[in-house]
């Protein structure tokens, strides 16, 4: 029963609405006893710091922060875990005594995806440069893949790339125009972009060079779809690709988030449970 003693969490991004994560984390409070709620809030770019501020003036526990802030939201962060520090990105804002505390959980999501799929070569194809994208490199880098990097943007790519670089003081992070990422073949395919959700299609003509790319190769994609599998998975499925969706990712970037939101274990039966019934 909700009262004045329940605490909030929530997620802040643009667009929310295809979003399992209160699903999951209510089902999460409520199995751990937990007297909280999650709620999602769409917030326009240009309005997350007042966002921000105002659910810490509330008392929240915290937030998750999803496409296009994550980088914006790392610069309003008074304090910033090392790991998230190194790239420049923050997915999880704490709130403690009026600050802003900046954590990380993407990378969580990323090593427990790659946790479930098939060990096999150590190149990569990562799709996207934001703070998603950020986090799976680090996650790739960590398990020793080299990483191509593309994006529709050759400059942004080429910018995350260097920050990526710099920030972990890794080697083995490269560019890939958009363009060409179909003349090359990988072990690995991540979809770190916001490519496949509902409000935003993939081209056909972007989809069916990557799968060019594919080849057996193992994909991760971050983007998940409320009912049924994305396109890019579900092309990847018919190629005899292993695939670990985007709710798989979710799961692991929820239980370091829940963990962080409230100092317990998370319950991964019920928060799975969760993301398999909303499905």
């Amino acid at each position: 029963m909700i009262g004045a003693a329940t605490r909030l969490a929530a997620l802040v991004g643009h667009p929310v609405g295809h979003s399992l994560s209160p699903a999951m984390q209510n089902a999460a409070f409520e199995a751990a006893g937990v007297d909280g709620r999650y709620l999602a809030f769409d917030v326009a770019p240009g309005r997350l710091e007042v966002a921000l501020k105002g659910l810490a003036a509330l008392g929240a526990l915290g937030v998750n922060v999803t496409i296009p802030h994550k980088t914006e939201a790392f610069g309003l962060c008074d304090w910033v875990e090392p790991k998230a520090r190194a790239l420049g990105a923050v997915n999880v804002v704490l709130f403690k005594d009026q600050e802003l505390l900046g954590h990380n959980s993407d990378i969580d999501g990323v090593e427990g995806a790659l946790d479930e799929l098939p060990q096999g070569g150590k190149r990569a194809l990562l799709l996207g440069a934001g703070g998603s994208a950020r986090a799976a490199a680090a996650a790739l880098l960590g398990r020793g893949f080299t990483l191509a990097l593309t994006n529709r943007t050759e400059e942004r790519a080429r910018r995350t790339a260097d920050d990526v670089a710099r920030g972990l003081g890794r080697k083995g992070l490269s560019c890939l125009a958009w363009d060409r990422f179909h003349q090359e073949r990988f072990d690995l395919v991540v979809n770190a972009t916001s490519l496949g959700l509902e409000s935003n299609p993939w081209p056909d003509g972007d989809l069916n060079r990557l799968l060019g790319a594919l080849e057996g190769a193992s994909v991760v994609d971050l983007v998940y779809r409320p009912r049924g599998r994305t396109a890019l998975a579900e092309a990847a499925r018919r190629a005899g690709s292993a695939v670990a969706e985007g709710q798989t990712v979710l799961l692991h970037q929820g239980m370091r988030s829940f963990f962080l939101f409230t100092g317990r274990e998370a319950p991964r039966s019920a928060m799975a449970k969760a993301l398999e019934v909303s499905r």
